[in-house]
């Protein structure tokens, strides 16, 4: 492939190549090819990796697999042999856990040790100004609610005193119309037991 440009976006580059930009992503990942980025944050290939790009794409053309391409690039060092690790059976986990201590410094124990308690110390924290926060919010919603409970109380006990008031007054009513009445026919009576 000839480059006569010393950058190509993802788009010029997948065009020139005759592949997506899918594809391209997908070589990056999967030969742990590291691509820079302008400063807005797009892909840009140096003549070197668009070289790299143009290499895959050839050995994918004549039918290789993906393991015979990183086979190649590695040992024309190209890419770098990818790490690979094998997961630990849980079983072994706290033996693994308690090598890994012991081959850890001071220092980084150390380091560990100050980041959890900072981690600690930030959820305790928190933790106690949500408790705060709740606090508060609940105390204002009692208070409110005992206000609004006293209003209620005060305006029933109005209206009770007001129904009160009327019974009693119809009471009196009743009892001196019943007196009025009473002494009416008493006197009847007595001017009849008189008069005769």
């Amino acid at each position: 492939m000839d480059v006569l440009k010393e950058k190509y976006s993802i788009t010029e580059l997948s065009t020139t190549l005759n592949v997506t930009d899918h594809a391209l992503r997908f070589y990056e990942k999967e030969f742990g090819l590291n691509i820079p980025k302008d400063n807005r944050g797009r892909r840009y290939y140096t003549t070197e990796l668009a070289n790299v790009m143009y290499q895959i794409k050839a050995m994918r053309d004549q039918g290789l697999e993906l393991k015979a391409i990183r086979k190649i690039l590695q040992e024309e060092n190209i890419i770098k042999p990818k790490d690979i690790s094998i997961p630990i059976p849980t079983e072994q986990l706290p033996a693994v856990v308690s090598k890994r201590i012991e081959e850890l410094s001071s220092a980084e124990l150390s380091m560990i040790l100050e980041t959890l308690n900072g981690i600690k110390e930030q959820l305790f924290n928190n933790v106690a100004a949500e408790f705060i926060s709740t606090r508060e919010h609940i105390s204002k919603e009692i208070h409110s609610s005992k206000l609004e409970l006293g209003a209620c109380v005060e305006n029933s006990s109005r209206k009770m005193e007001i129904k009160m008031d009327k019974h009693f007054q119809e009471v009196d009513r009743y009892i001196t119309s019943w007196r009025e009445r009473k002494n009416t026919s008493l006197a009847g009576k007595l001017k009849k037991l008189i008069g005769k």
